[in-house]
């Protein structure tokens, strides 16, 4: 399987690191032909899982409570499933239940909150079976972007199972809209997003970042990109009980006149919401074989918008 490198300008300060694996227990995985992976990996036509569990503790976003996810490995056609307390819920767009400044699945009064930089980190890297086991409400926000998650990924290793992935092709322009954004995917031989900001703000203004899956490396393109508020929007989403976890060491916070950090891209803004695509588009579980134009989407429009694939493609579950 072809190992992915970066075409584009290199992050400043976000060298990915193989970090101390926690030791768990591994689940158990079928033995089928297999191979470690030293680089994130997408477009590859065989499921794939993690080779070994690994775990990442922090601090939940909106939560502000201490929270752990670990990544264990999974058999064929399992896919992405989430584990609380004995109950686990499929990371399937049809289990999005709120999309509040992030993507929360849930089943009756069971809640897996701000999964979109962990599926975005599995989605770039290949990885389409795995459970992941929850402690706290939400998935720790680590630094504000994917690195630590694509981090862990690497260090567990990845392993190729005897199932084809599901593709989804779209054979006719398909699109979403509302009064200020839209998302439009036209018919294409490969994977492609394309993303378009546009910030009536004198720090940010238009930004536009195109990423191609089976070319671009997801490691270097995309997860390092932070999540990004604006100054003026904090009092409010505290207002709301959200952000109770955030600070500048895991969200850029933007002013009128500068940022509360050095940025790692000077694009790293756009990058972020692409990043935040990926991850929100992984639920339908499946590749979507289209280009996809996103205009000033946030994770409510992304979820119509995977919704509407998940009708409207043609499934193949033999690709």
């Amino acid at each position: 399987m072809r190992v992915l490198t970066s075409r584009k300008t290199q992050p400043i300060g976000c060298d990915l690191q193989f970090r101390e694996q926690v030791p768990e227990t591994p689940s158990q995985v079928p033995e089928t032909p297999s191979h470690t992976v030293g680089e994130c990996v997408s477009g590859a036509e065989w499921q794939m899982t993690v080779r070994e569990s690994v775990t990442l503790r922090g601090t939940g976003l909106h939560s502000g409570d201490v929270a752990s996810v670990t990544i264990h490995p999974a058999p064929a056609n399992n896919g992405i499933v989430f584990r609380k307390d004995g109950r686990e819920v499929a990371a399937l767009v049809e289990n999005v239940v709120d999309t509040s400044r992030g993507t929360t699945i849930g089943d009756g009064d069971v809640r897996f909150r701000t999964i979109e930089h962990l599926m975005a980190s599995l989605s770039g890297c290949g990885i389409d079976n795995a459970v992941v086991e929850m402690h706290g409400s939400e998935t720790p926000i680590m630094d504000g972007s994917a690195r630590a998650y694509v981090d862990a990924i690497l260090q567990a290793g990845a392993v190729q199972l005897d199932g084809a992935r599901a593709v989804v092709t779209i054979t006719e322009p398909l699109y979403v809209s509302n009064s200020t954004s839209f998302i439009l995917a036209v018919p294409a031989p490969t994977a492609r997003l394309t993303y378009v900001m546009n910030y009536d703000h004198p720090m940010i203004g238009s930004q536009v970042f195109d990423y191609q899956p089976d070319k671009d490396s997801f490691a270097s393109e995309l997860a390092c990109a932070r999540t990004f508020v604006l100054y003026e929007e904090v009092a409010g989403l505290h207002a709301n009980e959200l952000a109770k976890g955030g600070s500048v060491d895991n969200v850029i916070v933007i002013w009128q006149d500068h940022m509360s950090s050095e940025l790692r891209f000077p694009d790293e803004l756009v990058r972020h919401k692409v990043m935040d695509l990926v991850g929100d588009v992984s639920l339908l579980g499946a590749t979507v074989q289209a280009h996809i134009l996103a205009v000033r989407s946030g994770h409510a429009m992304n979820a119509e918008f995977t919704r509407r694939v998940a009708r409207m493609g043609v499934w193949n579950l033999d690709a």
